[in-house]
């Protein structure tokens, strides 16, 4: 058994990915007026940071929808409002019959928005200065999705927050995205996404994808099924977001959506699980038995390196790889579980969806 051969398949992806796919540079700013968009639940230790950096941007109005929340976010978000004018705070009253709490508040957002230029950001995101003029210096698309720069501090995120990249940069060719029609061939990070308001109006906004438990991806598919134009980047001077801040809220947050980001069945886990072994894992073990499997573990530890390089990661956890591998099965067991029993609770709400899946 050649066991060290998979593994360069993957470091010969993530190669030519890391040559071809390209920071977003300042360019020339879109014209037309930025809305900035957050949706906010229980983000009461986010939401300042992130409204003082939106509030340093060019943005022509700034919303937050509190989305129900059950800690300060609305006060601290009014707080803001108070002293900006361009931000404002809407109240939502959680997600009405049929629809999952994100693409809810994203869409009461979208009513609210007056701008030409749709920007959805998680709360924990922080948006560069310059971020408006970074995202307009690709040629516009209907629909920008972007990776911003993971901040990493604690043990849990070192180990598991890497596989984002790893998984974006190992198995598609990133720059193709923009050029083909194939629904298959399609990334997204919902943290941040530039939509253009008359094509995100045309899909009918956020209804399409109201039980999408990945609705970033499937934001993506139903704005280029309607003809629309569609873009996914690296975000590195976009914006930073630090996801999580504790192993248990790495494992929960994960176990929400990766088993329906994987495809949502069974055969698909088995494949993903079967793909990740062959070609990251498997090198680790067969070197108890073949002096040859080095070559695979050197190619997976420097495909490692390489992603901690370019989206500056620390390195020294590249040595964790094993680990991290073995994180990543754990935690897309779990999000099956999840989705199959019908269990698991995310800020306070079922993560059940109404189609039976996972928010």
């Amino acid at each position: 058994m050649i066991s060290w051969l998979p593994a360069l398949l993957p470091l010969a992806m993530t190669m030519a990915n890391l040559a071809f796919w390209r920071r977003l540079r300042p360019g020339a700013r879109p014209p037309g007026r930025l809305s900035v968009l957050i949706p906010a639940r229980d983000e009461g230790g986010n939401i300042d940071a992130c409204l003082a950096a939106a509030v340093a941007t060019e943005a022509h109005e700034i919303i937050v929808c509190d989305d129900a929340s059950t800690d300060d976010t609305a006060d601290r978000a009014l707080r803001w409002a108070s002293r900006d004018p361009r931000v404002r705070v809407v109240n939502g009253s959680g997600p009405a019959p049929g629809w999952l709490g994100k693409p809810a508040a994203c869409e009461r957002l979208r009513r609210e928005a007056t701008g030409d230029w749709l920007l959805f950001v998680d709360a924990d995101v922080r948006l560069a200065p310059d971020a408006f003029a970074r995202l307009g210096s690709v040629r516009p698309v209907d629909l920008l999705s972007v990776v911003p720069r993971q901040d990493v501090v604690s043990f849990g995120e070192r180990l598991v927050l890497p596989l984002l990249h790893l998984a974006y940069v190992s198995w598609l060719f990133l720059p193709a995205i923009r050029s083909s029609r194939a629904p298959s061939v399609v990334a997204a990070n919902g943290q941040v996404m530039l939509a253009r308001a008359p094509a995100l109006n045309a899909i009918g906004g956020f209804a399409p994808v109201r039980q999408a438990v990945v609705d970033d991806m499937a934001l993506m598919r139903a704005v280029r099924a309607a003809g629309g134009t569609i873009d996914f980047r690296d975000g590195d001077g976009v914006a930073t977001c630090r996801m999580y801040r504790s192993p248990g809220e790495v494992a929960d947050g994960f176990s929400k959506n990766l088993y329906a980001g994987i495809g949502g069945n069974a055969p698909a886990l088995i494949f993903v699980i079967s793909l990740y072994f062959t070609t990251l894992l498997l090198p680790w073990v067969a070197v108890a038995w073949t002096p040859l499997a080095w070559i695979g573990v050197g190619a997976n530890l420097l495909q490692r390196v390489l992603i901690a390089a370019r989206f500056r990661y620390p390195l020294g956890e590249v040595v964790l790889h094993p680990l991290s591998i073995l994180a990543f099965f754990a935690i897309a067991l779990r999000s099956a579980w999840w989705t199959w029993r019908g269990t698991g609770r995310w800020r306070g709400r079922s993560v059940a969806s109404p189609a039976g899946g996972i928010h």
